[in-house]
């Protein structure tokens, strides 16, 4: 069935929204998970077992941003792009992880609707899961600091999220009006730019009692 000009002119802008940020996410993420993966499995194996898991994770990650901002652009999600980008961006050796990962996303979705951090949150453990096995949350005895893989994880999967929903959001109302300002799309609170904000906001009240001093 061919695809309309429409549908073809979003696949396109939506493609270039995952290809960057799927490259600009595989060195942090991996550096997240990576405190916990065993050195002698040796530099090789680990990343091939990594990548293994970035694909499918990336892309489940990219359609529900897709899929949130076709919901509130169009009154529901535009299953047409959504299957159309998983053909294109998903080759079918890793089709069985990624229905993992998007059957977690939807169980988290109707528990969740309006938390993304609890949708995020989930797919950081099912990664985390993916990657270690059922012992992923448990501690190591030799590090002081057990928990950090799974709270470095948990970050830099919410921060993909976001960049994934925004950067769709950004891409689609570009198609509808190239002169839209992103700043129109909210920013999440753990974006550069928000904590930025946050901390110059923290910083003034600070600067203005020591000049009263």
């Amino acid at each position: 069935m061919a695809q309309s000009a429409d549908l073809k002119a979003k696949i396109e802008a939506l493609n270039k929204v995952f290809q960057f940020y799927y490259k600009e996410n595989f060195k942090t993420l991996r550096k997240a998970t990576d405190f916990y993966i065993p050195w002698f499995m040796g530099r090789k194996k680990r990343l091939e077992e990594f990548q293994k898991q970035y694909i499918p994770f990336s892309v489940a990650l990219f359609l529900e941003g897709v899929r949130n901002s076709t919901l509130k652009m169009e009154g529901e999600p535009n299953e047409e792009l959504i299957e159309a980008l998983r053909t294109k961006l998903l080759h079918k050796s890793f089709k069985p992880d990624f229905d993992e990962y998007w059957n977690v996303i939807e169980s988290e979705l109707e528990r969740n609707p309006e938390s993304p951090k609890e949708v995020s949150d989930a797919v950081s453990a099912l990664l985390m899961f993916k990657l270690y096995g059922p012992k992923a949350s448990e501690p190591m005895p030799e590090k002081l600091e057990s928990q950090r893989h799974t709270i470095a994880s948990e970050f830099q999967v919410g921060k993909i999220h976001y960049q994934y929903s925004r950067g769709a959001r950004i891409a689609l109302e570009r198609l509808l009006d190239p002169k839209f300002d992103p700043e129109f799309v909210p920013r999440a609170a753990h974006d550069p730019k928000t904590l930025n904000a946050e901390a110059a906001k923290a910083e003034a009240p600070a600067a203005e009692e020591k000049k009263a001093e």
